[in-house]
């Protein structure tokens, strides 16, 4: 693992220095438990108190804070620093350029410079990898697929044909990209499957978690906007439209032909149904449900969703509800309004 100077490290993250700008450290770890070799970050208040017991060598700080109990690199922002700390820390694995014996390249396949191909993979005819992407064992990529450069295709990962990959894409282990949507015509009570001839288009810095699945358009195609960041197990399904930078959490289900802008955030489990349009900015609750069009910068939960605000006073109700059912028993024997069970019976 690399080692820094505290120095050094000040000028990597553009951050000011107080203390020994000669400290050696070599590790980025937790307040809890770093040491006098290692550097962590407070991006939090809540953890303020952390921040006097911890044996860190140096700590990332937003700027206004400051650790009277050690050194301490003040920056703009402890978060991106921490992050720019971890990445000099744990450099990425090294793939070496070529192509495996046991990958099954097309021979009309494009290969940029510095490609690297794992065991077993599968190019089929047609298909263009850009300089520098990595593709990891058994990927597969279907006839006329394009991927850019630096992308970054972990195992297992299926791309099926047509599929267009722009730069820096990352993709993680076992998801699928262009899997036919789920598309059936009712025909004398039977189901008769829908050809899906459309494809999948994912824009430039897009990351997409394991076990994800877009499928692609029935025609047309299903796009991913530029840095959209995708969780683990999402389903998209054909002919959906992300916008960019948007941020989708583990779960989620978006239905056909629903359209997002951007800078969307979408928690976890949240369900859309199909043919909706989401405005820029509008953001969901974990578990929200999704029925209507939403407007631009709209924050809904629940489901069905509704205002956020407006859900929090409704679960806060919620709770209530079998002490106000007691209160209005009460009222009712008291005016003696109460029926029994068989009079309201009677009365139906």
């Amino acid at each position: 693992m690399p080692s820094i100077t505290a120095a050094k490290l000040a000028d990597l993250v553009g951050g000011k220095l107080v203390g020994d700008g000669e400290r050696e450290l070599s590790s980025i770890a937790p307040l809890d438990t770093a040491d006098m070799t290692s550097v962590s970050f407070l991006a939090n208040v809540r953890y303020i108190p952390l921040l006097e017991q911890s044996a860190a060598g140096v700590v990332f700080v937003t700027a206004g804070m400051k650790r009277e109990s050690g050194d301490y690199i003040e920056t703009a922002d402890s978060y991106s620093a921490f992050v720019t700390a971890l990445e000099f820390f744990n450099p990425s694995d090294e793939h070496e350029p070529g192509v495996h014996p046991s990958a099954v390249i097309a021979p009309d396949v494009r290969l940029g410079q510095g490609v690297s191909i794992g065991p077993n993979c599968i190019v089929e005819k047609g298909s263009a990898i850009g300089d520098g992407s990595i593709l990891e064992g058994n990927v597969f990529v279907g006839w006329n697929s394009t991927i850019g450069a630096n992308c970054h295709i972990h195992p297992n990962v299926g791309i099926r044909f047509g599929s267009i990959i722009g730069d820096s894409v990352i993709i993680h282990c076992g998801t699928v990209v262009g899997s036919d949507g789920f598309g059936f015509a009712p025909e004398r009570g039977k189901f008769r499957k829908i050809p899906q001839v459309g494809i999948v288009v994912i824009e430039k810095d897009v990351e997409i978690g394991a076990n994800t699945t877009i499928d692609r358009a029935t025609m047309g195609e299903t796009r991913i906007g530029e840095g959209t960041k995708i969780d683990n197990l999402v389903q998209i399904a054909h002919n959906v439209k992300i916008g960019k930078h948007c941020v989708i959490a583990a779960q989620a289900g978006i239905s056909g032909s629903t359209q997002f802008g951007d800078y969307c955030r979408v928690g976890g489990q949240a369900g859309f149904v199909g043919h909706i349009k989401i405005g820029d900015g509008a953001a969901f609750g974990a578990q929200s449900g999704i029925s209507t069009d939403v407007a631009a910068g709209d924050v809904l939960t629940g489901s069905p969703a509704r205002p956020h605000n407006l859900w929090k006073r409704i679960e806060a109700a919620l709770t209530r509800l079998p002490e106000l059912l007691r209160r209005v028993r009460r009222i009712e024997e008291h005016l003696g309004l109460q029926k029994s069970v068989k009079e309201e019976l009677r009365e139906r």
